[in-house]
């Protein structure tokens, strides 16, 4: 049977035709989303891996809706396959041409376009066809490797000790997870890893734990708590169904790599913060890696493993030693804002490539047939106004209802009163309220009555009184740093005189004085008597003003005074401190003197030692004892005799050893030998010990 008649008997021909379509449209679409994420990622080099890699997760997520709408716009239940062509270059974008009416001929494009979808038309069905076998292949392969890891939960598994329990859940509680993780070691695995989502578990190879230190081991745990804390599993399992869907697109597999990447650096970022150890993290890496190679195992696709990918294992490392402190700039961010809008430009360009030209048309002409309003009308000022700022004029606007419009050089051209044009011939009758206005326009806003004035002066005082309680309160003290383990700190010198007592003062704010009120015109009595009124109560408030300012002075002198006591009475506790500070410099050099003293007396018995081990070696061999020096050999020696590989020497022989130790060290074997229980042993893999 052909599989192209096939097709046709399981999905209807709509659905088929627009399948085929969005699968070649994916093409380019997935292209150009792929390219404009790596616009975006080489403009985020300085940003933090959690943010590269949300962005990487938009990319896929961006191809599959744009896939969607893109598929839903090509399906046309109601009409015959036969008109979908020319539909779906208008919908999908992909035209670059208007439409033309039929009378009017083909041009080249036109018609390469229409042999094109011709073509294209004839094998979408194999096209289909292929694309649903590849995606069955692809999925049974995913869910081979779910059933897999869920195998890898009980088989050949066993749980780690409590401690290693109680640390990770330590862990976790410092990563803010709710969840019970589990830990436990299987032979299944070569590298450490987590699977689950709603029960998780981190499954360590097994020796794993005792291969590595204390240090290591939780720095492993903390990364992948963190996949845990990110849900990491769900999302690399839904990542791994668009893997499936778009198996074919090379730039799926791009993306869905970057994806991966940056999920590994945001996890060694939340690590590497609750460690505080780089190198400690770095050699974690480097050791699973090569027990990996040792192996030469992989980890499952639907399991978040600890070490990766290979390839990228260089860049880890190399980004957890040499991390960047550099932060993102405005101009990264503008022109990575740049990139996003570009491309849904595009993306627009391609939906608003099917709007009808009708439409806009039709919008036309309804603008020109409108009829016109008359002047006389509320309606007619008010669109006279917005048409001419749309101009370039400008409006001033009175209380009263009086309405001004000026043109960019400040001519008065139009005056409405109460939404009434007012014709040019009438414009003297408002003269005098225009140029007021217009003054009080060029002088700035001023506040219009008494209630603003009382209302703005209690704003002030408020923020004035809240400023002085605020800034009398000491600074919040900063977390300390944790030491440095095996290193010799020196004391820190004291704090500066008067340094926390100044930070307590502040200096008085001064109050502001009140604004005096505007004078109005000489004709107008109404207001002039409202500015009389206006003065007494200003003179009032500068009384009160000035009787501020007299207690902001004395405050000032209280605090001067306070300043410089502060200052005097914490010169000679500063002196005290210091003091006591060069003493505990001098015993730290006087303690650091006697360790160097110490290390080098170190370094001669060692010298010592190390002779009287090759006399000891060279005798050995010339006695016979051993054939050479890279034999395995044990060598016994205390106050009852010699024994060499498990036999009993004579007298003689042990005679002859000791004199070789006494003469290489210096001291005095007979006396050492004396002490209960005494002895020297050199065994094969030549460490020693010296009882």
């Amino acid at each position: 049977m052909n599989p192209q008649h096939l097709i046709h008997d399981v999905l209807p021909q709509e659905v088929l035709h627009a399948l085929g379509w969005t699968l070649l449209h994916s093409l380019w679409q997935g292209a150009l989303i792929a390219l404009l994420l790596a616009a975006l990622l080489g403009l985020m080099h300085r940003h933090t891996a959690a943010t590269r890699y949300h962005v990487a997760w938009a990319g896929l997520v961006a191809l599959l809706l744009v896939s969607g709408v893109t598929f839903f716009q090509l399906y046309e239940p109601a009409k015959g396959a036969a008109a979908a062509p020319a539909t779906v270059g208008a919908t999908a974008g992909a035209a670059f041409s208007q439409p033309v009416a039929q009378a009017q001929p083909m041009g080249i494009l036109e018609k390469v376009w229409a042999q094109g979808q011709a073509y294209f038309d004839q094998y979408l069905p194999l096209v289909v066809t292929l694309w649903l076998l590849g995606m069955l292949i692809m999925g049974l392969k995913v869910l081979g490797g779910w059933v897999y890891v869920q195998r890898l939960r009980s088989y050949r598994t066993r749980a780690v000790s409590e401690v290693w329990q109680q640390k990770t859940r330590e862990l976790g509680r410092q990563l803010g997870i709710g969840q019970l993780v589990t830990v436990a070691e299987s032979a299944m695995v070569q590298v450490p890893m987590v699977i689950g989502h709603f029960k998780p578990l981190i499954l360590f190879p097994l020796g794993a734990l005792t291969g590595l230190s204390t240090a290591q081991v939780e720095a492993i745990l903390a990364h992948e708590l963190a996949h845990v804390r990110r849900k990491d599993y769900l999302l690399n399992l839904l990542q791994t169904m668009v893997e499936t869907l778009f198996f074919f697109h090379p730039a799926v597999w791009w993306i869905s790599d970057c994806v991966r990447t940056e999920r590994e650096h945001a996890c060694d970022d939340l690590a590497l913060a609750l460690c505080g150890d780089s190198l400690t993290y770095a050699y974690a890496l480097t050791h699973l890696e090569e027990m990996m190679m040792k192996k030469n195992g992989a980890s499952p696709r639907l399991a978040v493993a600890f070490s990766g990918r290979r390839r990228s294992l260089l860049s880890r490392i190399t980004r957890l030693v040499q991390k960047s402190t550099l932060r993102p700039t405005f101009s990264e961010g503008f022109l990575a804002s740049c990139a996003v809008i570009a491309g849904v430009l595009v993306f627009s360009a391609s939906a608003w490539a099917n709007e009808p030209v009708q439409n806009t048309q039709a919008q036309g002409q309804a603008r020109e047939e409108a009829p016109a309003v008359p002047q006389g009308t509320t309606a007619t000022a008010a669109s006279a106004m917005v048409e001419q700022m749309e101009e370039g004029f400008t409006l001033q606007q009175l209380a009263d209802g009086l309405i001004i419009v000026q043109n960019k050089k400040g001519k008065v051209v139009e005056v409405y009163v109460n939404g009434q044009r007012v014709p040019k011939d009438e414009l003297g009758k408002y003269q005098d309220r225009i140029e007021r206005q217009l003054a009080v326009a060029r002088q700035g806003k001023t506040l219009r009555n008494e209630a603003e004035v009382e209302q703005a002066l209690q704003h002030v005082e408020a923020s004035l009184g809240a400023l002085e309680e605020n800034t009398s309160m000491p600074p919040a003290p900063s977390a300390p740093l944790p030491p440095v383990p095996g290193v010799a700190m020196a004391p820190a010198p004291p704090t500066p005189p008067g340094a926390h007592a100044i930070s307590l003062l502040r200096a008085p704010v001064p109050p502001v004085p009140p604004v005096p009120p505007v004078a109005p015109l000489p004709d107008d009595e109404e207001a002039n008597r409202r500015y009389q009124q206006s003065m007494k109560k200003y003179e009032g408030r500068m009384k009160e003003y000035h009787a501020k300012m007299e207690e902001y002075h004395a405050r000032q002198q209280e605090f001067a005074a306070k300043l410089e006591a502060s200052q005097a009475s914490r010169s000679g506790e500063h002196k005290q401190r210091l003091a006591e500070h060069n003493e505990r410099m001098k015993d730290h050099n006087k303690r650091m003197a006697e360790h160097a003293a110490r290390m080098k007396e170190h370094e001669e018995r060692m010298k010592k030692h190390n002779a009287m081990v090759e006399a000891l070696k060279a005798a050995l061999v010339e006695d016979g004892l051993i054939k050479s020096a890279d034999d395995n050999y044990e060598f016994t020696m205390d106050k009852t005799g010699l024994t060499v590989n498990g036999q009993k020497q004579p007298d003689a022989t042990f005679e002859k050893y000791k004199k070789i130790m006494q003469q290489a060290t210096g001291e005095d074997v007979e006396k050492m030998f004396k002490k209960d229980g005494a002895s020297f042993k050199i065994n094969s893999k030549h460490t020693l010990d010296k009882k």
